[in-house]
């Protein structure tokens, strides 16, 4: 088993991008449900649209959000019990699918948001759908760190000498 200090940064790293997942996640379900996908003319909060979802949820929601645990638990057993070999590679394809699948461009938008926006939302934005990207982008980054943890963390070698 890992150290204690490295399991907590592992799970600080997962929480992390788990909680990025989950709120594109909501807010992707948000744009659908207060029609700001299609009108950019509503004028949209953070509350009014985490609040939009939080009850009643949908399948759509349910199913993604689920998929999420699944990698989750994924990502967590690859990091804490497959051979370093094995997990290092696991995680790097990870972290490369998510970058080819929208990490890149959720890479630009997080750039964006820190010159340009300062993180404020619409309507607009919330129909755009560039949360989802920064999700991503989140993941990949995240998947890419526990690789290169995984490649440098030993796990101690029980002692075998009887004293």
């Amino acid at each position: 088993m890992f150290s204690q200090t490295i399991r907590y940064v592992v799970f600080f790293l997962i929480g992390i991008a788990n909680l990025f997942l989950v709120l594109g996640v909501l807010l992707i379900q948000a744009a659908s449900v207060t029609g700001a996908e299609s009108n950019y003319n509503i004028h949209v909060s953070w509350s009014s649209a985490l609040r939009s979802v939080i009850w009643a949820p949908s399948w759509r929601e349910l199913v993604l959000l689920l998929g999420i645990l699944v990698l989750v638990i994924f990502t967590s057993f690859i990091f804490l019990r497959a051979p370093r070999s094995i997990g290092v590679s696991v995680l790097l394809l990870q972290a490369g699918i998510a970058f080819f699948f929208g990490g890149g461009l959720g890479l630009f938008f997080i750039l964006r948001e820190f010159e340009t926006y300062h993180f404020s939302m619409d309507a607009e934005k919330l129909g755009e759908h560039w949360f989802i990207y920064e999700a991503v982008a989140a993941w990949a980054l995240a998947s890419a760190v526990l690789a290169f943890i995984r490649v440098f963390a030993r796990k101690p070698v029980p002692n075998t000498q009887g004293h």
